[in-house]
C-alpha cells in the first residue's frame, strides 16, 4: 500500500510505495524545513525542468472518462500539457483554474491541448468531483498508477509539456501558480519551433 506525504509548505504531494520510505522522507523533511522556511515563501512553488535528454518519451495510452481509449499519439501536431492529478491532492485542485485558463486560451486554440490524468480514482469519484469542480479540458484515467510511475518523479501534481512531434520536453513538479509564467513561456517556445 502506498502512503501519501502532503507538504503544504512545498505545495505538492509525494506518493511513497513503502512505509520505510515515508519515514525517511518525513525525517528528512523535518530536518530541512526550518532551513528552507525563510526562503520558501519567496521561491517559486513548482519546479520546471527539462525532460532528461537520454530518457525516451514513454507511450501514454489510457482510458477516457467516456470509457473509450485515449492516446497521446493522436495529439501529434499540438503542444500537449499533461497534468497528473487526484481529487484528494490539495495542490492539484488549487491549480485546476490555471490549467482551465491555459486550455481556454484563444491564441492557442487548435495548437495546444490540455489533458488531466487522474491517479487511481474510480470513475464515480472523478465524475462527482467534476460535478463540483468543472474541468474544461480532456480527462483520462490512470487506473493502475503505472503511467504516473513512468512519467513522474512520484510528486503530485506533475505537469509534462509534450512538443508537436510527441516528445516530452519539460516536467513541472508541484503546484502551478498564476504568477509563475515559466510554463506559459515554455509552451510559447514549443509553439515557435
Amino acid at each position: 500500500m502506498a502512503l501519501v506525504f502532503v507538504s503544504r509548505r512545498r505545495h505538492m504531494s509525494i506518493i511513497l510505495p513503502h512505509r520505510r520510505a515515508a519515514s525517511v522522507l518525513c525525517l528528512l523533511a523535518g530536518a530541512t524545513l526550518p532551513v528552507l522556511a525563510p526562503s520558501a515563501a519567496a521561491a517559486p512553488v513548482a519546479s520546471l525542468q527539462a525532460w532528461p535528454a537520454k530518457q525516451p518519451t514513454p507511450p501514454l495510452k489510457l482510458a477516457g472518462l467516456d470509457g473509450g481509449d485515449w492516446d497521446l499519439a493522436r495529439l501529434r501536431g499540438k503542444v500537449v500539457v499533461v497534468n497528473f492529478w487526484a481529487s484528494w491532492c490539495g495542490p492539484c485542485v488549487a491549480e485546476l483554474p490555471l490549467l482551465g485558463a491555459l486550455a481556454g486560451r484563444e491564441a492557442w486554440r487548435d495548437r495546444v491541448a490540455v489533458v488531466g490524468v487522474n491517479y487511481k480514482e474510480s470513475l464515480d469519484a472523478i465524475q462527482a468531483f467534476g460535478a463540483a469542480h468543472p474541468i474544461p479540458y480532456a480527462q483520462a484515467r490512470d487506473r493502475s498508477g503505472e503511467a504516473f510511475k513512468v512519467w513522474t518523479l512520484g510528486v503530485m501534481p506533475t505537469t509534462i509539456l509534450v512538443d508537436r512531434q510527441g516528445r516530452a520536453r519539460w516536467r513541472s513538479t508541484g503546484e502551478l501558480t498564476a504568477g509563475d509564467e515559466r510554463l506559459q513561456r515554455a509552451i510559447e517556445a514549443l509553439l515557435a519551433e
